[in-house]
């Protein structure tokens, strides 16, 4: 009998492919032999050919009604509706044969997947051009905020600086007489109210605010009106 020289690592594994077949298919008093091995292995070995082989049949058998739809839409004699899954999938294996069929539904899966693809970069793009216009408008808000802002100031500083004038006797047309033309012209807006704050303010809301002065009174005026 011939004899093949083997390594020690490969001797390691035929002795551990020899305990699993014996564990496997041997009874109690059983023994499988190194030769035997061999043969198991040659038994079991598929050729590089035909490797691809089972791959290519369980597409064909997987493949759902919407795949072989897509199949069934480019070849003649075969059609895409009014039949069911099975059917189809008999006719256009009958049709194309097994590698020009297999062939067809690889690519319809790769379409599928370069589609996916590009709706996932799609929405990627929408989030961002969202999150762009979100921080836009944070912006725009934060500006108008700075400019109502500025604008109480000035109130303030315009309120501050009608008392200045009054003590130096400004005329009728100093910032003071503006001031008080303000709490003239909204007279229906403001009152005394008698308590620890003794005037009443009525904003836009609806509510009422209490303040202690009336350079509070126009501040408030001056703010929303």
């Amino acid at each position: 009998m011939p004899e093949i020289t083997v390594t020690e690592t490969q001797q390691e594994t035929l002795s551990t492919i020899q305990a699993d077949l014996e564990a496997a298919y041997v009874d109690t008093y059983g023994h499988v032999r190194t030769t035997d091995v061999v043969q198991y292995l040659l038994d079991t070995y598929t050729p590089p050919e035909r490797r691809g082989g089972t791959a290519t049949h369980e597409r064909i058998a997987t493949a759902d009604f919407q795949a072989l739809q897509a199949v069934a839409t480019d070849v003649e004699g075969v059609p895409g509706s009014g039949i069911d899954t099975e059917t189809m999938r008999g006719e256009l294996l009958s049709t194309l044969g097994v590698a020009e069929f297999a062939g067809r539904l690889a690519e319809v899966d790769d379409g599928e997947t370069a589609d996916a693809a590009a709706a996932d970069e799609e929405d990627a793009g929408d989030g961002t051009a969202e999150d762009d216009a979100a921080t836009a408008a944070d912006g725009t808000a934060d500006k108008a905020t700075d400019a109502a802002s500025d604008g109480d100031t000035d109130a303030d500083s315009g309120s501050a600086g009608g008392v200045g004038s009054a003590d130096s006797g400004d005329g009728p047309g100093s910032i003071l007489s503006a001031a008080n033309q303000l709490l003239d012209d909204h007279d229906d807006k403001w009152r005394d109210g008698g308590s620890d704050e003794p005037y009443e303010v009525d904003l836009p809301d609806g509510t009422t605010e209490t303040v202690r002065t009336k350079d509070d009174v126009r501040g408030l005026l001056f703010k929303h009106y």
